[in-house]
């Protein structure tokens, strides 16, 4: 019984720790601290250590030797490939399960962004990050097949920094605002294909964001 819920207060510990660093409550290169996470999350050392090395193994996180984990740099090399591969497995959930994306927070999402559009761009770009963030994780919330799921929301966590980074922008909110209507609204009209494609789209504009920012050649 101990075993249970051990193994249950370690999962807690690395799904409470994902969570923080969804919410950018880490930045890249930053140190996470055993006796400080400890402490913010209420629990002992060993559930925090397992999940800090679990992230680590999933690419997350880098132990560095006299440094403990910090949050991975990644090389632009392995940012593209990275989008790519996320842009795959997002098109695949979103075309295998899109008649079980909810529709209602679909159309609520759309209203938050009408909304903040009236209020004017500052407001907009206050809204922008939840708002990409709650469109993608309608997409993964679709999805049926928990091995799928995982290995979404792990790309996801992977490529937080950076979609920041473009959020934050104020010469990317209108494109951004675009983009996110076009997949919100294909998704409420019921076409798939159309989804889709503005969801490709919309990965294509943000990879040649981040490797124009690196500096990096784009391949096509």
């Amino acid at each position: 019984m101990s075993g249970i819920k051990h193994l249950s207060l370690s999962e807690e510990v690395y799904s409470r720790l994902m969570r923080k660093i969804l919410d950018g409550n880490f930045t890249e290169g930053s140190r996470l601290r055993e006796e400080i996470l400890c402490r913010e999350l209420g629990v002992s050392r060993t559930p925090v250590r397992e999940a800090l090395i679990r992230l680590a193994r999933e690419g997350v996180l880098e132990q560095i030797p006299r440094r403990g984990c910090v949050l991975r740099k990644l090389p632009p090399e392995e940012i593209e490939e990275l989008l790519r591969y996320r842009c795959l497995l997002e098109c695949l959930v979103l075309r295998e399960y899109f008649d079980l994306i909810d529709r209602e927070k679909c159309r609520a999402l759309d209203a938050k962004l009408d909304k903040a559009v009236k209020k004017g761009e500052k407001e907009l770009r206050g809204v922008l990050l939840s708002a990409d963030e709650e469109l993608h994780e309608l997409i993964t919330l679709s999805c049926h097949n928990s091995f799928l799921a995982k290995e979404l929301k792990r790309v996801q966590l992977l490529c937080r920094p950076y979609r920041v980074l473009r959020c934050a922008e104020a010469e990317n909110t209108s494109s951004i605002l675009k983009e996110r209507q076009h997949i919100i609204k294909a998704v409420l009209s019921g076409d798939a294909g159309k989804a889709e494609t503005a969801l490709s789209t919309h990965f294509e504009k943000s990879r040649r964001y981040y490797l124009r920012d690196k500096g990096t050649k784009i391949t096509s």
